[in-house]
C-alpha cells in the first residue's frame, strides 16, 4: 500500500534545542517534504533561531515557543496542548528532550498521537516524569540506528514494537557537487585546484573527536605535501584544537574557517570525507557523511554508533576504530597513494546514496509509522 492513501493527519513538528545542527535539519527538511507532500505541518521551535528563520522561509507553519532547559514542565505542556486542541493536531512528532517531554504529554491529554525520534544513542529515560512518557504517552520511538533501538529496549525498557529503525535521508540534489562553488571556496582558502583537500563539518566538542583527526593527519601531512584539511564548525574546543595544529607545525595545512551555513558549497570544495567522532558522545548517524555520500566522494570514518552502515568497506570509502589515528592515516595515506580510487568510491558512494538514503526513502518509511496511528478527534 501507498504510504500515503490514508486521509493525511496535521502534524505538529517539534524540536526544543537552541541549536542548528544534525536534529533541527531533520526537522526543517522533513517539514518542507511534508508540506511539499501536502500535509498540513506546523514546526514548533524557539523564535528567531536559525530553524526558525528557515522553516519561514520555505513558507511552513510556525508554532514559537522559548523552550527553557529545563523546569516550568505544566506550563509549556498546557501552552502545547491549547495549540493541539484549537488547531485539531493529529500527531506530534518531538525531537528533543524537553519538547519529547512537554509535547508528549500534551498530545497525551489532548487526544494526539506522539512519535518521538531520538536522534542521539543515548538513553531517554533518566527520572520517573521520563518514564510514564515513554511508558504511556508515546505510541513510536524512532530511532536513527540499531544501536539505539538495543540501549532503549535494555536500558529504557521500552517495548521493541515500539521502536522503529529509520536510517535519515537527504534530498540527493540539495548537496550534488557544483565545479562554481568547489572553486569559489577554494579561492576563499587559497586552495590550488590540485590539493587534495580533506574534509570535516560538526561542532567542535569532545565526542566529534577531531583531536585524533588532527594527530592522524599530522601523520599523513609528514608523507604527502600536496594535502590540506578542513574543519568546519565551531564549539568550545576550537582553541584547543588550533593550539594542537600549531604544535604539530601545521597551520598552513589545517583550515578552521568557523560555523558554515552554506554546507553544499563546503562540501564541493571536498575531496575526500574524514568522521572521526567517538564511541560515549551519542553520534548515531551523522547528516555529516551522508552530505559526502551525495557529494559523490569518499569518506573515511570511524565504526561508532550506525556510522559503519553509513559506508560500503572498500567500496565507497572505509571505517576504522575509534580514537585511532593511525588507523585513520593508515587509510588517507592508501587513498592517496591510490588515487584512482577516490572518484571510482566516489561513485559507488552516490550510488549507495540514491539505493539507501534518500529523503524519499526516510519520508515514506516515517509516513508508514504515521498511518499505524489512529487519528482521533480531540
Amino acid at each position: 500500500m501507498n504510504p500515503e492513501t490514508k486521509i493525511k493527519p496535521k502534524i505538529l513538528l517539534t524540536n526544543g534545542s537552541d541549536i542548528y545542527s544534525g536534529g533541527e535539519y531533520f526537522v526543517l527538511e522533513f517539514g518542507k517534504k511534508l508540506k511539499e507532500r501536502g500535509y498540513d505541518v506546523t514546526i514548533c521551535c524557539h523564535p528567531g533561531i536559525l530553524l526558525y528563520e528557515k522553516a519561514k522561509a520555505f513558507g511552513i507553519n510556525l508554532f514559537p515557543i522559548d523552550f527553557p532547559v529545563k523546569g516550568e514542565i505544566f506550563k509549556f505542556t498546557k501552552i502545547i496542548y491549547d495549540y493541539i486542541k484549537k488547531n485539531k493536531i493529529d500527531i506530534v512528532h518531538t525531537n528533543n528532550n524537553y519538547d519529547r517531554t512537554a509535547a508528549g504529554f500534551a498530545a497525551k491529554f489532548a487526544g494526539a498521537g506522539h512519535i518521538t525520534m531520538n536522534h542521539s544513542y543515548h538513553s531517554i529515560s533518566h527520572n520517573i516524569t521520563h518514564y510514564i512518557r515513554n511508558q504511556y504517552c508515546t505510541n513510536y520511538f524512532l530511532v536513527d540506528g540499531f544501536c539505539t533501538k538495543e540501549l532503549l529496549i535494555k536500558d529504557d525498557k521500552i517495548d521493541a514494537d515500539k521502536i522503529k529503525v529509520i536510517h535519515l535521508g537527504i534530498e540527493p540534489d540539495s548537496m550534488k557537487k557544483d565545479d562554481a562553488l568547489r572553486k569559489k571556496v577554494r579561492d576563499e582558502f587559497n586552495i590550488p585546484a590540485d590539493t587534495i583537500l580533506f574534509g570535516n563539518t560538526g561542532r567542535l566538542v569532545e565526542f566529534k573527536g577531531q583531536e585524533y583527526l588532527v594527530k592522524s593527519f599530522a601523520q599523513v601531512a609528514k608523507q604527502f605535501d600536496n594535502v590540506k584539511l578542513m574543519i568546519v564548525g565551531n564549539g568550545h574546543l576550537e582553541q584547543k584544537l588550533k593550539d594542537l595544529t600549531n604544535d604539530f607545525g601545521l597551520n598552513e595545512k589545517i583550515l578552521f574557517p568557523g560555523f558554515r551555513d552554506d554546507m553544499q558549497a563546503v562540501y564541493s570544495a571536498f575531496d575526500v570525507y574524514l568522521h572521526s567522532s567517538v564511541e560515549g558522545g551519542g553520534e548515531t548517524f551523522p547528516f555529516s557523511v551522508l552530505y559526502s555520500l551525495a557529494q559523490g566522494i569518499p569518506a573515511v570514518v570511524t565504526d561508532v554508533g550506525d556510522v559503519a552502515k553509513m559506508i560500503e568497506q572498500g567500496e565507497t570509502g572505509f571505517f576504522v576504530p575509534d580514537k585511532n589515528p593511525e588507523a585513520m592515516a593508515e587509510k588517507i595515506i592508501y587513498l592517496l597513494n591510490n588515487k584512482n580510487l577516490i572518484p571510482e568510491f566516489g561513485s559507488n558512494a552516490l550510488k549507495l546514496l540514491h539505493k539507501k538514503f534518500t529523503l524519499d526513502i526516510m519520508f515514506d518509511n516515517i509516513i508508514d509509522v504515521y498511518n499505524k496511528i489512529p487519528l482521533k478527534k480531540n
